[in-house]
């Protein structure tokens, strides 16, 4: 199937940021052809569908670098809590109860909230297990739905911090191991290859150096990736600091623990020093910025600036959505935008077309796939987002740029396509039922707060 949009102010993000007006893009089957001026496009090529992108700008899809899907299910249970309690009060006992079922539509209606905010690629980090194969129930919601999916299958063999609580599934380091390979080899690269999966140990405290060490080899092995959260809040850096003498980041490298990789990209990192800046930049670590989760937390504001500065790669995450509650990436890109000018009080710390970098082509390099996707360009997976440039909150219209990043909401895209597929067209999802979705949703967390026996977690409370 062909398509050509016409009619648009295409907004590349490539090597040299064109911004075409009066653009167009012809795509072929999952891949960009041309893009170039209407006229030029029209007369060279015809398509088995025109979409009219008058009114509106042209864009590659957002990479979303982190999630838990599987936290659609718990949004707003956890509301005003500090990381450790979070989890081992609300996430982790909740998650003893998760079934195929609620993994599987907890996926598909987290993806729908991102493709309606314009992502086309997401990370996701599932890392519970009550059975061994739940992440394939991701996979198998990005197959369905069409999106481009990454499941970086968590890994947890360890429970340094006796934070878990009684029945949480904690896998033999082997076992762990055996399950992440087993689901690469049946799941990574299907679909036309809009189907990864990397490995994705949880954190410092809940993984063995062994794991770490050998997590390092499988991935070269198989030539995937791996993902992993890292100084998120400072309650872990101290208690790390306590049992093993300094900071988690330091001791891996001091140790010789050999997880820091160009194939490594590190969630959250809020606490970080400027020499473990320098470790992750001399190693080609990549960075996903959970804004929005790390104020939901109170985990502390990201160093992003000085990461920046650095030249480490810095993509978007909007975690998962019981630390967010909403999988909403225009509300994240306007987020970490503002929040880094008020933080260091210097308005040109981050500019709205580094954001917009962030959210696209950056994201691409976090996951290894720039050369796939994030910008348009001949070529390239047909990956791309019409956002509507009509609506009240973007008009005047004076700097499209910067109206996307702080005036643009997900309301205003309004068509996706992802591998050269219309996923979503006049904001209806066109390869899925949501209404059935949301229903199945409502009754598996319904179904696990009452297996949990944690109903009194809805309870509304209005503090003075």
């Amino acid at each position: 199937m062909s398509i050509l949009i016409r009619n648009g102010i295409v907004v590349t993000m490539d090597e040299n940021r064109r911004i075409i007006k009066d653009g167009a893009i012809f795509i072929d089957d999952s891949k960009i052809v041309a893009v170039g001026k209407t006229e030029d496009i029209e007369r060279e090529y015809k398509a088995d569908i025109t979409i009219d992108a008058k009114g509106y700008v042209v864009l590659p899809g957002f990479v979303n670098t982190h999630d838990h899907l599987f936290q659609m299910l718990f949004k707003s249970l956890g509301d005003d809590k500090a990381l450790f309690e979070w989890w081992s009060g609300v996430v982790a006992p909740l998650s003893c109860y998760l079934d195929e079922d609620a993994c599987y539509y907890a996926a598909l209606a987290g993806c729908i909230e991102l493709i309606k905010s314009g992502v086309t690629c997401t990370v996701d980090n599932h890392y519970v297990f009550t059975k061994p194969d739940l992440a394939a129930e991701t996979l198998k919601a990005f197959d369905e739905i069409g999106i481009r999916g990454i499941q970086g299958r968590g890994l947890i063999d360890v429970d340094y911090f006796n934070l878990a609580p009684p029945g949480f599934p904690i896998e033999r380091t082997d076992q762990a191991i055996k399950n992440t390979v087993d689901l690469v080899k049946r799941f990574h690269g299907k679909s036309n290859g809009r189907l990864m999966v990397w490995f994705g140990p949880a954190a410092p405290f809940m993984c063995s150096d062994e794991l770490l060490n050998e997590i390092r080899d499988k991935a070269e092995e198989l030539n995937t990736r791996i993902t992993m959260h890292f100084h998120e809040t400072l309650d872990e850096v101290r208690g790390w600091k306590e049992m093993k003498g300094t900071t988690p980041i330091k001791y891996f490298y001091e140790k010789g623990v050999r997880i820091f990789c160009d194939k490594l990209l590190a969630v959250h990192c809020v606490h970080l020093d400027e020499e473990e800046m320098k470790i992750f930049k001399k190693h080609g670590v990549k960075v996903s910025h959970n804004t929005i989760s790390n104020l939901y937390l109170a985990s502390g504001i990201c160093p992003i600036p000085k990461m920046l500065k650095e030249g480490i790669t810095v993509g978007l995450g909007v975690d998962g959505a019981a630390s967010n509650n909403n999988q909403d990436m225009m509300e994240l890109i306007k987020t970490t935008a503002i929040l880094h000018k008020g933080s260091t009080m210097n308005p040109l710390s981050i500019t709205a077309d580094k954001v917009l970098e962030m959210a696209t082509i950056d994201g691409a390099r976090c996951i290894g796939l720039e050369s796939e996707i994030g910008s348009i360009k001949p070529g390239k997976r047909a990956d791309i987002i019409l956002f509507d440039l009509r609506e009240i909150n973007m008009r005047p219209l004076n700097r499209i740029i910067s109206q996307i990043v702080y005036c643009g909401k997900a309301e205003n895209v309004k068509t996706v396509i992802i591998d050269g597929k219309i996923v979503m067209q006049d904001r209806k999802i066109l390869t899925v039922n949501e209404e059935e979705i949301k229903e199945r949703t409502q009754k598996a967390i319904d179904r696990i707060l009452e297996k949990a026996g944690l109903e009194n977690l809805r309870e509304e409370v209005l503090r003075k």
